[in-house]
């Protein structure tokens, strides 16, 4: 059938009788051996330029147990066929068709003039597609089956319940879309623009709090720190006071990041984060482990100079244990290709792991919140802490940056999240492209400048009577071109003198009422 299609001939049973056709399709309706062997086809044209549209098949045999109705019916209506009817049916006024079934469009409206039901409008569309991103539901159906994601809820996937997982917020979808419009050019796009969107709509309303590295902390004692850990009552958000208060606890040891600790020196003055500024008066460092030790200068409120520093109290009880998880994307490749192996192009680095120690405030948080953690970035809850499991699993939210927010460094690369893998290999790509052109034009000026030698030399070394006949050659060729210059310029006609303009004079006019400016000719 595949066969005569391409070809343009028509099928030995397009001219059965409505007896014979009956017969057959009561057979596909059993299901029976014969009947599977058949197939209900529409009688177009079939030397049609666009081959969709030669007989297609409307209805097939399938006798795998359906869903929701088990083995009741074993024949089903085709897309080309069902598409149209339902959509009339169900009230549809425009189908939004995206610009791969631009060709069976004709196909659609032929359904729907033949079955005399309400007629549809189409408005076409072009697909949205992400670099690094697998959109085809058979080639994430690989990833579920080779278990290389958790399943189809897992955060890298484009999924609702992915997407979701990631923190992703419907709103900020909406408005990106409303943003790109629908287009029909074919567009693969950055992934900057629709965190950047994300980030405006979480950014109000994401409570603020304090995280510390568990493997990269560093112990900071202060000499006049408070000998018995305290607490005051600060906003979970500085712009948002609708979103409450937390506890913010103070104690004579603090944890800061060991990236800040390794920048502070001896006598420096810096600002803890809503707390107040501290001079560093020890520094030790053992190993890859750095001991600082400080005085606070709190009525010292001068803090336009210093560095700020996040910081949490250093005492078991007001701390707990968090996994913050960073994804990746799922492939290496902008874009795959029909042909592509998947498992060249799969990212064995897309999901990083880390663990931090986070404020006992931390605790409240549900399922489904999104919160900021000071200097880190925005993360979504996927998993609430509870005393079993004495853990808080986060997931990182991008914001739409290349960089990130501080020296607290990332597993994964803000710059390649938000723009893509493709983004990186271009701009290397380019730059060695332009690379290889400069070292090509290098060595064709070198070339030249080396055959000009070459020819120097090879007319010193030829014979001098052969160079004397050579330049009276040329001298004689000038002299004819300047002979028939002066012959051209004698015959042809004067050109007439510009005359002169008199120049214009400004003198004032005299007048008592008011003072003015006269322009004379002399």
């Amino acid at each position: 059938m595949k066969e005569e299609r391409n070809k343009g001939i028509e099928s030995k049973n397009r001219s059965n009788t409505v007896e014979v056709n009956l017969q057959h399709w009561a057979e596909m309706v059993k299901g029976s051996p014969e009947g599977i062997k058949w197939c209900v086809r529409a009688k177009m044209n079939m030397k049609d330029k666009v081959k969709c549209l030669r007989d297609p098949v409307f209805y097939r045999c399938n006798l795998t147990p359906h869903h929701r109705t088990g083995t009741k019916y074993k024949v089903y209506p085709c897309y080309d066929f069902a598409c149209p009817l339902v959509d009339s049916i169900e009230g549809v006024t425009h189908a939004m068709r995206t610009i791969e079934y631009r060709d069976r469009n004709a196909l659609y409206k032929w359904v729907l003039a033949m079955t005399k039901v309400r007629p549809v409008e189409i408005q076409d569309f072009s697909r949205l597609s992400f670099v690094n991103a697998v959109l085809s539901k058979r080639k994430l159906q690989y990833f579920v089956d080779k278990g290389i994601v958790d399943g189809w809820h897992d955060p890298r996937f484009p999924t609702v319940q992915g997407i979701m997982r990631r923190g992703l917020v419907v709103p900020a979808i909406a408005e990106f879309m409303l943003d790109i419009g629908a287009s029909q050019n074919t567009n693969l796009m950055a992934w900057d623009k629709l965190w950047a969107t994300n980030k405006q709509f979480i950014d109000p309303i994401a409570p603020r709090y304090s995280a510390i590295g568990k493997n990269t902390a560093c112990q900071l004692a202060l000499e006049n720190g408070p000998e018995q850990p305290n607490s005051v009552q600060v906003p979970l958000h500085q712009k948002n006071e609708s979103l409450g208060k937390k506890e913010m606890w103070f104690s004579k040891n603090v944890l800061i990041e060991s990236e800040d600790a390794a920048g502070l020196q001896i006598g420096e003055k810096i600002t803890l984060y809503k707390w107040g500024n501290c001079i560093i008066t020890d520094k030790k460092v053992q190993g890859t482990e750095t001991i600082l030790k400080g005085k606070l200068v709190l009525e010292d409120k001068d803090f336009k100079s210093t560095k700020k520093i996040t910081w949490i109290a250093y005492y078991a009880p007001l701390m707990i244990d968090c996994k913050i998880i960073e994804f990746g994307h799922l492939i290496i490749k902008p874009s795959l290709d029909e042909g592509d192996d998947v498992d060249k192009f799969i990212n064995p680095h897309s999901k990083c792991e880390t663990t931090i120690y986070g404020e006992s405030q931390m605790k409240n948080l549900k399922k489904g919140d999104i919160i900021q953690i000071e200097r880190r970035g925005y993360f979504y809850v996927d998993v609430p802490w509870s005393a079993e499991s004495n853990l808080l699993t986060l997931h990182f939210i991008p914001d739409g940056k290349t960089k990130t927010m501080s020296v607290i460094s990332t597993k994964i690369d803000a710059k390649v999240s938000s723009q893509g893998e493709g983004a990186e290999l271009s701009k290397k790509k380019s730059k060695k492209l332009k690379e290889g052109e400069a070292t090509e034009g290098k060595v064709e000026g070198e070339e030249s400048k080396k055959k000009k030698k070459q020819k120097e030399k090879k007319e010193g070394q030829a014979d001098p009577e052969e160079q004397k006949k050579k330049r009276e050659a040329r001298q004689a060729k000038k002299d004819k071109d300047e002979a028939k210059k002066e012959e051209v310029a004698a015959k042809a006609p004067a050109v007439p003198a510009v005359p002169t303009v008199p120049e214009a004079k400004i003198e004032p006019k005299k007048d008592e009422s008011a003072s003015k400016t006269e322009i004379k000719k002399e």
